[in-house]
């Protein structure tokens, strides 16, 4: 009998992570380190031009910005289709702002409170260094906050555009490797922020199919976009159509 996640106590769930976290803090975290700090001059050149992809600047000043234009037009545009067409302009972009956005505020938060020492003072303080309430930023690695926003951003647009998540999660997970072989932060820093990024879009979806904004729930217990003509856009697969019990072929 498999054993599943669901399955485990709240305890349970619980000990395993924090298992698994002490595990990458022994283990992981120096090793990772070592192969950093042996990366060639020209590699860690390369991998510190694409590091800065992981900031939020880029994905929320522009989505922001949209999201105000698409109400202000909304306004000034009387009409059910011009109405309906900037609602979902708005619902969609402000999708984007709120999980990133709310990712990202979350990573920066934590990493000020837990104040984990970054790997530059590791031959000094070694990984297990917290100074908690630090609010400083040789003390701000847990979680890597380049790896929330981009895990955040590439799960967003993957709930968008499902046909495109490889790319976009491979992607992401480079651009979170680039601030642990830099040596900005460990290898559990880019973990544990890819998962939140991952986490909090699904969390933000629920609160927005909850309320019809840009999602709704499917029969089956699932989601999809609302409109037929957008999920056609974006690439949605059709709904499989079951055939009717009193439906009688020749």
């Amino acid at each position: 009998m498999m054993l599943r996640l669901k399955d485990l106590s709240i305890v349970e769930q619980v000990v395993l992570a924090l298992s698994l976290v002490l595990v990458g803090f022994l283990l992981f975290d120096p090793f990772m380190l070592e192969r950093s700090r042996a990366l060639a001059p020209e590699a860690r050149t390369a991998f510190k031009a694409v590091t800065d992809i992981g900031r939020s600047n880029w994905m929320l000043i522009p989505t922001g910005a949209a999201v105000a234009l698409a109400l202000a037009l909304r306004q000034r545009h009387v009409g059910f289709r011009n109405t309906a067409g900037y609602g979902l302009i708005a619902s969609t972009i402000g999708f984007v702002f709120v999980s990133v956005g709310g990712a990202g505020l979350i990573a920066t938060l934590t990493k000020n409170i837990l104040g984990r020492a970054r790997p530059k003072l590791f031959d000094t303080m070694g990984p297990f260094e917290f100074k908690l309430f630090a609010f400083s930023p040789d003390y701000a690695s847990l979680p890597s906050g380049h790896a929330t926003n981009i895990f955040a951003f590439a799960t967003v647009i993957g709930m968008l555009w499902p046909r495109g998540r490889v790319l976009l999660y491979m992607g992401a997970a480079w651009i979170a490797a680039s601030r642990v072989l830099i040596g900005e932060h460990y290898f559990t820093d880019a973990v544990l922020g890819a998962i939140l990024g991952t986490v909090v879009p699904y969390f933000v979806r629920d609160r927005f199919a909850a309320r019809r904004w840009l999602f709704e729930r499917t029969p089956d217990g699932g989601y999809r976009i609302r409109g037929p003509r957008t999920q056609r856009w974006l690439g949605w697969p059709r709904p499989s159509v079951t055939p009717s019990r009193d439906t009688h072929f020749k």
